[in-house]
Protein backbone atom coordinates (compact mmCIF):
# COMPACT_ATOMS: atom_id res chain seq x y z
CA UNK A 1 0.00 0.00 0.00
CA UNK A 2 3.22 2.00 0.46
CA UNK A 3 3.97 1.88 -3.36
CA UNK A 4 0.54 3.85 -3.72
CA UNK A 5 0.57 6.05 -1.30
CA UNK A 6 3.59 7.53 -2.87
CA UNK A 7 2.40 7.08 -6.51
CA UNK A 8 -0.81 8.59 -5.19
CA UNK A 9 0.83 11.20 -3.48
CA UNK A 10 2.99 12.72 -7.07
CA UNK A 11 0.00 12.80 -8.79
CA UNK A 12 -2.09 14.58 -6.43
CA UNK A 13 1.03 17.48 -6.41
CA UNK A 14 1.17 17.71 -9.87
CA UNK A 15 -2.43 18.40 -10.29
CA UNK A 16 -2.75 20.24 -7.00
CA UNK A 17 -0.73 22.76 -8.77
CA UNK A 18 -2.81 24.17 -11.08
CA UNK A 19 -4.11 27.52 -11.63
CA UNK A 20 -5.24 29.95 -9.53
CA UNK A 21 -8.56 30.33 -11.38
CA UNK A 22 -8.86 26.45 -10.87
CA UNK A 23 -7.75 26.15 -6.81
CA UNK A 24 -10.15 29.00 -5.83
CA UNK A 25 -12.95 26.83 -7.11
CA UNK A 26 -11.56 23.40 -5.61
CA UNK A 27 -11.34 25.27 -1.88
CA UNK A 28 -14.81 27.22 -1.79
CA UNK A 29 -16.23 23.45 -2.86
CA UNK A 30 -13.77 21.79 -0.25
CA UNK A 31 -15.03 24.14 2.37
CA UNK A 32 -17.89 25.71 1.56
CA UNK A 33 -16.68 28.66 0.90
CA UNK A 34 -17.67 31.49 -1.53
CA UNK A 35 -14.63 33.72 -2.53
CA UNK A 36 -14.49 35.39 -6.31
CA UNK A 37 -11.59 34.26 -8.35
CA UNK A 38 -11.16 38.13 -9.20
CA UNK A 39 -10.97 39.03 -5.49
CA UNK A 40 -8.77 36.70 -3.82
CA UNK A 41 -5.30 35.50 -4.40
CA UNK A 42 -4.05 31.61 -3.99
CA UNK A 43 -0.64 30.40 -2.99
CA UNK A 44 0.35 26.84 -2.16
CA UNK A 45 2.76 27.00 1.24
CA UNK A 46 5.08 25.40 3.08
CA UNK A 47 4.33 21.31 3.86
CA UNK A 48 7.28 20.75 5.50
CA UNK A 49 7.97 21.22 9.54
CA UNK A 50 11.62 20.34 11.31
CA UNK A 51 10.65 18.69 14.64
CA UNK A 52 12.83 19.06 17.89
CA UNK A 53 14.33 15.94 16.60
CA UNK A 54 15.21 17.63 13.47
CA UNK A 55 13.20 14.76 11.61
CA UNK A 56 11.09 16.62 9.00
CA UNK A 57 7.28 16.23 9.57
CA UNK A 58 5.71 16.52 5.46
CA UNK A 59 2.21 17.11 5.11
CA UNK A 60 0.43 16.77 1.80
CA UNK A 61 -1.06 20.29 0.96
CA UNK A 62 -1.08 23.78 2.03
CA UNK A 63 -3.22 26.81 0.74
CA UNK A 64 -3.25 30.37 1.97
CA UNK A 65 -6.00 32.96 0.63
CA UNK A 66 -5.41 36.65 0.54
CA UNK A 67 -7.84 39.23 0.27
CA UNK A 68 -6.73 41.39 -2.83
CA UNK A 69 -8.74 44.27 -2.13
CA UNK A 70 -7.18 44.09 1.83
CA UNK A 71 -3.37 46.04 1.98
CA UNK A 72 -3.41 44.32 5.53
CA UNK A 73 -2.63 40.85 4.11
CA UNK A 74 -1.59 39.17 7.58
CA UNK A 75 -4.30 39.88 9.04
CA UNK A 76 -6.95 39.10 6.31
CA UNK A 77 -5.54 35.82 5.03
CA UNK A 78 -7.12 32.09 5.30
CA UNK A 79 -4.95 29.22 5.46
CA UNK A 80 -6.05 25.33 4.10
CA UNK A 81 -4.85 22.02 4.63
CA UNK A 82 -5.66 18.88 2.29
CA UNK A 83 -4.73 15.66 3.43
CA UNK A 84 -4.83 12.63 1.33
CA UNK A 85 -5.32 9.22 2.03
CA UNK A 86 -5.45 5.48 0.71
CA UNK A 87 -6.39 3.78 3.69
CA UNK A 88 -8.14 3.89 7.10
CA UNK A 89 -5.32 5.02 9.45
CA UNK A 90 -6.34 4.95 13.37
CA UNK A 91 -3.00 7.73 13.88
CA UNK A 92 -4.14 10.12 11.15
CA UNK A 93 -6.32 12.50 13.80
CA UNK A 94 -3.09 12.61 15.79
CA UNK A 95 -0.81 13.71 12.44
CA UNK A 96 -3.44 16.22 11.57
CA UNK A 97 -3.26 17.56 14.57
CA UNK A 98 0.51 18.00 14.85
CA UNK A 99 0.11 19.79 11.14
CA UNK A 100 -2.25 22.01 12.22
CA UNK A 101 -0.33 23.36 15.01
CA UNK A 102 3.09 23.21 13.12
CA UNK A 103 1.60 25.45 10.60
CA UNK A 104 -1.08 27.30 13.27
CA UNK A 105 2.72 27.90 14.77
CA UNK A 106 3.88 30.28 11.93
CA UNK A 107 0.96 32.43 11.89
CA UNK A 108 1.15 32.82 15.65
CA UNK A 109 0.52 36.57 16.95
CA UNK A 110 -0.50 38.18 20.17
CA UNK A 111 -3.78 40.30 20.20
CA UNK A 112 -4.43 43.70 22.39
CA UNK A 113 -4.56 41.50 25.25
CA UNK A 114 -0.73 40.12 24.79
CA UNK A 115 -2.00 36.59 25.18
CA UNK A 116 -0.66 34.74 21.55
CA UNK A 117 -2.95 32.99 19.34
CA UNK A 118 -2.21 29.95 17.36
CA UNK A 119 -4.57 29.65 14.02
CA UNK A 120 -5.18 26.49 13.04
CA UNK A 121 -5.86 26.26 9.32
CA UNK A 122 -9.26 24.84 7.75
CA UNK A 123 -9.00 21.03 7.17
CA UNK A 124 -9.75 18.17 5.47
CA UNK A 125 -8.70 14.40 4.66
CA UNK A 126 -9.18 13.29 1.44
CA UNK A 127 -9.19 8.90 1.58
CA UNK A 128 -9.65 7.09 -1.65
CA UNK A 129 -10.35 3.73 -1.15
CA UNK A 130 -13.73 2.65 0.14
CA UNK A 131 -13.39 1.73 3.41
CA UNK A 132 -16.78 0.96 6.00
CA UNK A 133 -15.08 1.94 8.74
CA UNK A 134 -14.07 5.37 7.90
CA UNK A 135 -16.18 8.15 9.78
CA UNK A 136 -18.08 11.28 8.00
CA UNK A 137 -15.40 12.60 10.52
CA UNK A 138 -11.96 11.92 12.69
CA UNK A 139 -11.92 12.92 16.47
CA UNK A 140 -9.72 13.67 19.25
CA UNK A 141 -10.46 14.79 22.61
CA UNK A 142 -7.92 16.90 24.24
CA UNK A 143 -7.94 16.37 28.54
CA UNK A 144 -6.20 18.98 30.14
CA UNK A 145 -4.84 18.70 33.87
CA UNK A 146 -7.97 20.02 35.13
CA UNK A 147 -9.77 17.41 33.19
CA UNK A 148 -11.61 20.42 30.81
CA UNK A 149 -11.90 18.48 27.09
CA UNK A 150 -11.57 20.03 24.17
CA UNK A 151 -12.87 18.27 20.98
CA UNK A 152 -10.39 18.59 17.77
CA UNK A 153 -12.15 17.79 14.55
CA UNK A 154 -11.55 17.21 10.92
CA UNK A 155 -13.98 16.62 8.59
CA UNK A 156 -13.58 13.59 5.70
CA UNK A 157 -14.21 13.07 1.98
CA UNK A 158 -14.91 9.76 0.98
CA UNK A 159 -13.46 9.94 -2.36
CA UNK A 160 -14.90 6.86 -3.96
CA UNK A 161 -18.85 8.07 -3.43
CA UNK A 162 -18.39 11.04 -5.95
CA UNK A 163 -18.09 10.14 -9.83
CA UNK A 164 -16.87 12.01 -12.51
CA UNK A 165 -20.28 13.92 -12.77
CA UNK A 166 -20.34 14.73 -9.31
CA UNK A 167 -16.86 16.18 -9.44
CA UNK A 168 -17.53 18.44 -12.32
CA UNK A 169 -20.69 19.61 -10.84
CA UNK A 170 -18.89 21.24 -7.51
CA UNK A 171 -15.94 21.77 -9.55
CA UNK A 172 -13.36 20.18 -7.54
CA UNK A 173 -11.08 20.05 -11.17
CA UNK A 174 -7.99 18.22 -10.30
CA UNK A 175 -9.58 15.45 -8.46
CA UNK A 176 -11.30 13.95 -12.27
CA UNK A 177 -8.50 11.82 -13.10
CA UNK A 178 -8.52 10.19 -9.62
CA UNK A 179 -11.50 8.38 -10.97
CA UNK A 180 -9.02 5.84 -12.62
CA UNK A 181 -7.67 5.13 -8.95
CA UNK A 182 -10.99 3.46 -8.33
CA UNK A 183 -10.22 0.61 -9.95
CA UNK A 184 -7.21 0.08 -8.60
CA UNK A 185 -8.87 -2.18 -5.52
CA UNK A 186 -10.57 -4.42 -8.09
CA UNK A 187 -7.65 -5.03 -10.46
CA UNK A 188 -6.12 -5.71 -7.09
CA UNK A 189 -8.18 -8.55 -6.53
CA UNK A 190 -8.39 -10.12 -9.92
CA UNK A 191 -4.69 -10.27 -10.12
CA UNK A 192 -4.29 -11.81 -6.60
CA UNK A 193 -6.72 -14.54 -8.20
CA UNK A 194 -4.86 -14.77 -11.09
CA UNK A 195 -8.32 -13.82 -12.68
CA UNK A 196 -7.34 -12.88 -16.26
CA UNK A 197 -10.77 -12.89 -17.42
CA UNK A 198 -11.58 -9.45 -15.39
CA UNK A 199 -8.48 -8.40 -15.89
CA UNK A 200 -9.21 -7.75 -19.61
CA UNK A 201 -12.23 -6.37 -18.68
CA UNK A 202 -11.17 -4.16 -16.11
CA UNK A 203 -8.65 -3.22 -19.35
CA UNK A 204 -11.37 -2.06 -21.02
CA UNK A 205 -12.92 -0.35 -18.75
CA UNK A 206 -9.88 1.88 -17.98
CA UNK A 207 -9.40 2.44 -21.72
CA UNK A 208 -12.46 3.90 -21.48
CA UNK A 209 -12.93 5.91 -18.50
CA UNK A 210 -9.38 7.36 -19.75
CA UNK A 211 -10.97 8.68 -22.67
CA UNK A 212 -14.30 9.93 -21.06
CA UNK A 213 -12.07 11.73 -18.32
CA UNK A 214 -9.87 13.39 -21.06
CA UNK A 215 -12.70 14.58 -23.26
CA UNK A 216 -14.21 15.66 -19.90
CA UNK A 217 -11.29 17.55 -19.33
CA UNK A 218 -11.31 18.87 -23.09
CA UNK A 219 -15.02 20.11 -22.53
CA UNK A 220 -13.99 22.17 -19.70
CA UNK A 221 -10.94 23.65 -21.16
CA UNK A 222 -13.36 24.92 -24.15
CA UNK A 223 -15.62 26.30 -21.76
CA UNK A 224 -12.87 28.14 -20.27
CA UNK A 225 -13.24 26.52 -16.64
CA UNK A 226 -9.92 25.19 -16.36
CA UNK A 227 -6.70 26.80 -18.54
CA UNK A 228 -4.53 25.49 -20.96
CA UNK A 229 -2.11 24.36 -18.25
CA UNK A 230 -4.61 22.64 -16.07
CA UNK A 231 -6.04 20.64 -19.30
CA UNK A 232 -2.49 19.51 -19.52
CA UNK A 233 -1.69 18.65 -16.41
CA UNK A 234 -5.11 16.68 -16.39
CA UNK A 235 -4.29 14.50 -19.32
CA UNK A 236 -0.44 13.88 -18.01
CA UNK A 237 -2.04 12.70 -14.81
CA UNK A 238 -4.74 10.45 -16.91
CA UNK A 239 -1.77 8.92 -19.00
CA UNK A 240 0.49 8.45 -15.67
CA UNK A 241 -2.87 6.54 -13.69
CA UNK A 242 -3.27 4.36 -16.82
CA UNK A 243 1.05 3.81 -16.69
CA UNK A 244 0.45 3.14 -12.84
CA UNK A 245 -2.23 0.61 -13.13
CA UNK A 246 -1.24 -1.34 -16.83
CA UNK A 247 2.48 -2.07 -14.83
CA UNK A 248 1.12 -3.17 -12.13
CA UNK A 249 -2.16 -4.95 -12.73
CA UNK A 250 -3.15 -5.11 -16.73
CA UNK A 251 0.20 -5.42 -18.00
CA UNK A 252 -1.58 -4.46 -21.57
CA UNK A 253 1.11 -3.68 -24.03
CA UNK A 254 -1.13 -1.51 -25.79
CA UNK A 255 -2.78 0.22 -22.94
CA UNK A 256 -0.51 2.95 -22.27
CA UNK A 257 0.66 3.94 -26.60
CA UNK A 258 -3.53 3.74 -27.10
CA UNK A 259 -3.72 6.36 -24.05
CA UNK A 260 -1.24 8.67 -25.42
CA UNK A 261 -1.80 8.63 -28.59
CA UNK A 262 -5.75 9.70 -27.82
CA UNK A 263 -4.55 12.34 -25.07
CA UNK A 264 -2.20 14.24 -27.67
CA UNK A 265 -4.80 14.40 -30.28
CA UNK A 266 -6.71 16.12 -27.94
CA UNK A 267 -4.34 18.52 -26.27
CA UNK A 268 -2.95 19.74 -29.35
CA UNK A 269 -6.04 20.42 -31.53
CA UNK A 270 -7.78 22.12 -28.60
CA UNK A 271 -4.74 24.35 -27.56
CA UNK A 272 -3.68 25.64 -31.09
CA UNK A 273 -7.43 26.41 -31.54
CA UNK A 274 -7.31 28.30 -28.64
CA UNK A 275 -4.42 30.07 -29.24
CA UNK A 276 -5.61 31.05 -32.68
CA UNK A 277 -8.65 32.41 -31.45
CA UNK A 278 -6.92 34.48 -28.69
CA UNK A 279 -4.74 35.40 -31.09
CA UNK A 280 -7.70 36.53 -33.63
CA UNK A 281 -9.40 38.48 -30.48
CA UNK A 282 -6.18 40.90 -29.84
CA UNK A 283 -6.35 41.47 -33.84
CA UNK A 284 -2.33 39.12 -33.88
CA UNK A 285 -2.64 37.51 -36.83
CA UNK A 286 1.19 37.41 -37.58
CA UNK A 287 3.41 35.50 -35.67
CA UNK A 288 0.21 33.32 -34.14
CA UNK A 289 3.07 29.85 -34.52
CA UNK A 290 5.67 31.52 -32.85
CA UNK A 291 3.48 32.56 -30.16
CA UNK A 292 2.48 29.62 -29.42
CA UNK A 293 5.52 27.89 -28.94
CA UNK A 294 6.39 30.82 -26.98
CA UNK A 295 3.43 29.96 -24.57
CA UNK A 296 4.12 26.10 -24.55
CA UNK A 297 7.39 26.77 -23.42
CA UNK A 298 6.50 29.15 -20.68
CA UNK A 299 4.08 26.60 -19.63
CA UNK A 300 6.63 24.11 -19.59
CA UNK A 301 8.48 25.91 -17.66
CA UNK A 302 6.05 26.91 -15.12
CA UNK A 303 5.20 23.25 -14.41
CA UNK A 304 9.01 22.21 -13.93
CA UNK A 305 9.55 25.12 -11.95
CA UNK A 306 6.17 24.52 -9.71
CA UNK A 307 6.97 20.62 -9.50
CA UNK A 308 10.34 21.13 -8.36
CA UNK A 309 9.30 23.74 -5.84
CA UNK A 310 6.88 20.47 -4.26
CA UNK A 311 10.11 18.80 -3.64
CA UNK A 312 9.73 16.23 -6.83
CA UNK A 313 13.26 15.34 -8.54
CA UNK A 314 14.33 16.06 -12.30
CA UNK A 315 13.73 12.49 -12.98
CA UNK A 316 10.09 12.39 -11.54
CA UNK A 317 9.54 15.81 -13.18
CA UNK A 318 10.51 14.25 -16.71
CA UNK A 319 8.42 11.19 -16.82
CA UNK A 320 5.07 13.12 -15.44
CA UNK A 321 5.06 15.72 -17.49
CA UNK A 322 7.06 13.60 -20.68
CA UNK A 323 9.41 16.42 -21.52
CA UNK A 324 12.89 15.29 -22.51
CA UNK A 325 15.10 14.80 -18.98
CA UNK A 326 18.12 17.45 -20.52
CA UNK A 327 14.91 19.76 -21.43
CA UNK A 328 13.95 20.16 -17.80
CA UNK A 329 17.10 20.36 -16.47
CA UNK A 330 18.31 23.36 -19.20
CA UNK A 331 15.32 24.52 -17.65
CA UNK A 332 15.88 24.49 -13.76
CA UNK A 333 19.81 25.49 -14.91
CA UNK A 334 18.46 28.81 -16.90
CA UNK A 335 15.96 29.86 -13.98
CA UNK A 336 17.33 29.02 -10.75
CA UNK A 337 20.79 29.37 -11.44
Amino acid sequence: MKQEKVKLDEILKFLFNSSEKVLVKLLNSMFDEDFKEDEVSVTITNSEFVEDTLEILRGDMFFKIFDKANKDFEKHKMNYHLEFQTKNDNTMIIRMFEYGFRKGKENANEGNDNIKRLYFPKQKVIFFEENKNIEDSLKLIIVFDNDKEFLYEVDVMKYWQFNDEQLIEKKMYPLLPLQLFNLRKKLHSAKKKNDINTIKELSVVARNLAEKLANESKELFEQDEILGEDFHSMLLAIQNLIEYLNKNYIEDENLEEEVNIMTKSLYDPEVEKKGIEKGIEQGIKEGIKQGMKQGIEQNQVEIVLNMLGEGLDEATISKFTKIDIEKVKEIIKKHLN
